[in-house]
Formats: structure tokens, sequence, C-alpha cells
């Protein structure tokens, strides 16, 4: 024993020696590389990189090179700062690339080894008037963004955090003279909520989190809405205007990197990335709905967690993870020009096979739905939403022949609009309605009550071949003549 005790002892320092050799990207037979391709892991930079404040009020501009090590298991380390640009942008350039773990290590001999490297994050400023305490924007009569307070007719101003976070009510004003003019007052609402988990299989059903959101007079959602988890952490960042999504929106993994990015790029077109937690682009695809199509979702690319591409320009074997019943859905199948195409099928964590359907270029032929009791549905439309019956025209007439303007509110020409959400049941009946966001008690009862009365007209909605309790969030707009 004390024979090979010896020797053991004596291979140690060895291969210790040998684990830590870091080689430069001449001297390996194949050098590391991101999964994917170098542009998947500057789109990764792009979503993740956070501008620090402090150079946003600086108009900083330039690049920050790191040198780092990719590890035989992928991951990267001893990230360090080769050419700086400004502390805190430093700080920021080393925690973003330090949270890419998807690479495929360099190799030399055949086996992996570690490999030194080299890379650029670059910062930009996007707010042109970015003050410590506030952010000013400057619009043309027409409300479209100019550079400086010279051409502008009004301006927008956010009293902001250290952070760059709204912590009071914008303000919206008018060019009167030499002098500026307050039009409108926005208020800023900061306030927790249950976020509901649909698409993201790493939490549960639902999650306590906080939110701020910027609404107007008419209770309109404005400008950019954070949400948080409860540590702090970010869970999404939206853009309105007029209480539509504009611009992009970013939505977080509990370890802080942009789960899903969606980009709007033109009137009812939408571009949307998915990534893996450790920083592997999953998917991109797009998304185009408007009145006269109706909804498309088109898949254009996909790869798995290894970095093989499953889809490439629209075409071959997709894979949709979401949550479902507090458990891990799959749903399969192959794609053509982006469309479902041929046999699908969804399945549960457990392997459990739920449905199988059959589409020609998106369009559902045929589908059967396995109940756990044995019971087989057939059914050709997946999913029918819920509906008044005689469609959203019955259904504004009804709303305006029964609410009625409560007498309080009138006299203090209090308008707006309440948001009320509810659930349409099974046999087409309301109930748990709640006001999500109100305008004042008797306006809010009001909308309440019309709600209420809407109970049993409407159409309940069907989920391959079963009617289903669906959840709907209707607007009540109040506005005197």
């Amino acid at each position: 024993m004390k024979y090979y005790r010896y020797i053991l002892l004596f291979l140690l320092p060895t291969f210790s020696v040998h684990a830590q050799t870091i080689y430069k990207e001449s001297e390996v037979d194949s050098a590391a590389r991101p999964l994917g391709g170098l542009p998947l892991l500057e789109k990764f930079i792009d979503a993740n990189r956070r501008m620090p404040y402090a150079a946003e009020v600086d108009q900083a501009k330039g690049s920050v090179i790191l040198s780092g090590v990719v590890e035989p298991n992928g991951t990267v380390s001893e990230v360090k700062t080769l050419r700086s640009l400004r502390p805190d942008c430093d700080r920021e350039a080393i925690r973003v690339f330090n949270a890419f773990k998807a690479w495929k290590p360099a190799l030399k001999g055949g086996k992996p080894v570690r490999q030194e490297l080299t890379f650029t994050v670059p910062f930009t400023s996007v707010e042109l008037n970015a003050k410590p305490d506030r952010i000013i924007r400057y619009y043309d009569k027409k409300g479209v963004p100019v550079a400086d307070e010279a051409n502008s007719v009004y301006q927008f101003v956010t009293v902001v955090d250290s952070l760059g976070y709204p912590n009071a009510a914008p303000i919206i004003y008018r060019k009167s003279g030499k002098n500026w003019k307050e039009v409108e007052r926005y208020q800023l609402n900061k306030e927790p909520f249950t976020y509901h988990n649909e698409d993201d299989p790493a939490l549960p059903d639902s999650v306590e989190a906080y939110r701020l959101e910027i609404i107007d007079k008419m209770n309109t959602a404005q400008e950019t809405h954070y949400s948080f988890f409860t540590d702090g952490s970010p869970l999404s960042k939206v853009t309105f205007r007029n209480g539509n999504h504009t611009q992009s929106s970013r939505f977080y993994y509990r370890n802080g990197l942009v789960r899903k990015m969606e980009e709007f790029v033109e009137d009812y077109k939408t571009h949307q990335w998915l990534w893996y937690p450790n920083g592997q682009l999953r998917q991109q695809a797009q998304r185009q709905s408007s009145p006269q199509t109706g909804p498309e979702f088109q898949v254009l690319s996909q790869w798995d967690s290894l970095g093989r591409p499953t889809v490439v320009n629209g075409a071959g074997q997709a894979t949709f993870e979401s949550r479902r019943s507090k458990s891990r859905f799959l749903e399969s199948g192959a794609v053509k020009q982006g469309l479902k195409d041929g046999e699908w099928t969804g399945r549960r964590s457990d392997g459990y096979l739920e449905y199988r359907e059959t589409y020609d270029m998106g369009k559902c032929l045929s589908g059967k739905f396995y109940a756990e009791n044995g019971e087989v549905l057939t059914y050709t439309e997946p999913e029918i939403m819920p509906d008044f019956k005689g469609g959203r025209t019955a259904l504004g007439r009804f709303l305006a022949t029964t609410m009625r303007y409560p007498p309080e509110a009138a006299r203090a020409k209090l308008q707006g609009r309440v948001f009320v959400s509810f659930v349409i049941d099974k046999e087409g009946n309301v109930e748990n309605v709640k006001v999500l966001k109100g305008i004042g008690a008797s306006a809010d009862e009001e909308a309440v009550r019309v709600v209420k009365a809407t109970s049993g007209q409407w159409i309940p909605g069907v989920e391959r071949g079963r009617n289903v309790k669906v959840r709907f969030n209707l607007p009540i707009n109040f506005e005197l003549e």
C-alpha cells in the first residue's frame, strides 16, 4: 500500500501542471469558438449588455477589449481587461462576457484543452440628453423625435434614479416662447403583482414580483415598463406607445440573462429571439398579425443546447418548450417555410402523449387529444378563443347600452380607462372579476358591474376539443362628452 500511495502522490502534481496549460489559438488543432458561431455570441452580448447610466450621462462611446480562457467544459474563466474604456463599462463587459457559457472548447491531439482568447465589447450611449437625475427627450409638433431643444416643440422629462430607472411621474412640456409650459403629467406606479409563468420551464407557475409602469391620464400604458423579481433582479423590460408594444422587449431568466427578446420591426411584425440559460441562442422566429390576415408565427432558425442547428431557413425539426399545469411541456414536429407541416406531437415531461396533430403549411388538418381517462377527442382547430355572442360589435353595443357614467365620477370630471380581468368558464359564464388598473372607486365599480352583466353571453373557449376556462383582460373607457 505504501508503494501505490507514493506513486499516486508523485503523479498528482504532474497532472496538475498539465491541466493548467493555457494554449494560444495558433498552438491548438481546433480553436475555441462560440456554439453556433460568432454572430450568435455577438447577438447575446447585444441583448444582455446594460449601458451603465453614468456612462449614458457622459455620452460614453468606445470598446472594452477583454482576454479570457475558454475551459474544456465550455465556460470561460480568468476574464480581465486588456484595454479599458472606463471602470463601469469595464465591469459590465466582464459581467456579460463571463455570463456566456456556450463555448466549443479548443482541441489539441483530439482532446479539449484550455485556450486563451480576446474579445471586444462595444458601448455606445442611446439617450442624447441624459442627465444625472433625469432623461429629456425632444419632439417636433407631430411627435417625431428630434435631437435637440432648438428644433423641438415638446419635451418629455423623466426623473430617474442612479441606475436610470424612473422614480417620479414623467412630464410633457410644450415650448412657449423661451419657456416651457407643462401640458400633461403622467403617472408612475410601483406595485406588486403575480407573474403567471407559461414559457419558462425553470420557474413555477406563478412568481411574486413588482413593476414600475407609466400611464397617461386615460390610464393607457406609455414609455418603458420594468418588472423585477422580489430580490430586485430583472424580470422584463417592455416599451409602450399609446398602449401598444413598440421598439424592443426583453424577458429575463432568474440568473439575470435575457430569455426572450422581441424586436418590433414594422406594423404587425415582430422578430423574436430565444436563448438557453447558458447564453446559447435557441430560436429565431417571426410573428405577424394584422386585422386582415390574423396571427402567423414562423420559425426561422432553431438550435439545440449544443449549438447544433435543427431548423435552418425555416425548414427542419422544431421543438417548443413551455410550462403547463406545473410541469414542462414539449411540442415537436417538422416545419416548412417556418410553418408547422406534417405530424406534430405534444408531450408532458413524464413522456405522456397528450395530442397528435397533422398540419399543411401552418393549417391544422386534424388532431387527436388523448385524455387520461382513455377518451380520444378529435378536432381541426387546436385553440378557439371565447367570443361574445354576436361578436365584438355586439359586445361593444352591450357595454355602451349597459354602462352608466357614475355621477361621482362625472362631477369630478374623472375620465380614463379601467382594465378589468375576468375568467370565462366552460359554460360561458363570467367569474373571478377584478380590476387590474383603475381610475377611481366609482368608475372601477361600474366597470366590474358591467363585465359581470355579460355572464352567460359568451361562447366558451375550446382547447383541443375541450371547453376550457380562459382569462380575459378588457379595457372599459370612461370619457365625458
